[in-house]
């Protein structure tokens, strides 16, 4: 009896940001803290600015000093804020289309406190948990070791696929194991990727043809 191709692995090498938009647990976050709408609702706007934490100061509040970092993720990180969090547009259909065809695994750098929170959302939002591997990060442990590590871990299960990069710094890293790197521009513009990833994708109904094409 012949055994089952293998399939290819898909690496989303993010969770939030690619899977998952965190737009309003930001907005609820910064609401919170005592700034005003129109001014968070500028700030997140700028593409930019989405993996920075703003620095403001009102008539009531001061949000400028060193330990606004813990300040905002003492809230940002609460159970309830994270039921904010909602799907990427066009990420669960997606995605359970591409089960068929590859083996998905979700790199998140999100701690593993926030695990079981996080998978409930994710369950409640749709994704096709039982078809993909989501890891999440140990407290302490360094980011950079901690995706190498994952990586590690897939490639012996899947030996080589895609790898959906947000970053375009990390396409050498999948290339060299032998992953193709694709962007998708929900942090970056298409130029950012010019010369470091060819194929780039500006929503899931783009990259789910492509990849369903390959």
């Amino acid at each position: 009896m012949s055994c089952p191709p293998m399939k290819y692995g898909l690496i989303l090498t993010e969770l939030d940001n690619l899977a998952i938009n965190n737009y309003w647990r930001k907005y609820s976050t910064y609401l919170e803290i005592g700034w005003d709408v129109e001014s968070i609702k500028a700030y997140l706007a700028q593409k930019d600015k989405i993996l920075q934490i703003a620095s403001f100061n009102t008539n009531t509040v001061s949000f400028s000093a060193s330990s606004r970092r813990n300040r905002f993720y003492d809230i940002y990180n609460r159970p309830d804020m994270l039921d904010k969090d909602v799907a990427e547009p066009g990420a669960v259909e997606c995605l359970v289309k591409l089960a068929d065809k590859y083996d998905i695994y979700i790199i998140s750098s999100r701690t593993e406190d926030l695990k079981e929170k996080t998978l409930e959302i994710l369950k409640k939002q749709g994704f096709p948990l039982e078809k993909i591997q989501v890891y999440f990060k140990e407290t302490n442990a360094i980011l950079h070791s901690y995706r190498k590590d994952c990586v590690l871990k897939v490639k012996q299960k899947n030996p080589s696929g895609v790898a959906v990069c947000i970053n375009p710094e990390d396409a050498s890293s999948y290339e060299s194991l032998n992953y193709t790197p694709v962007g998708f521009t929900t942090l970056k513009n298409f130029d950012d990727f010019n010369g470091k990833i060819s194929a780039v994708f500006q929503d899931w109904n783009q990259l789910l043809t492509s990849l369903l094409a390959a």
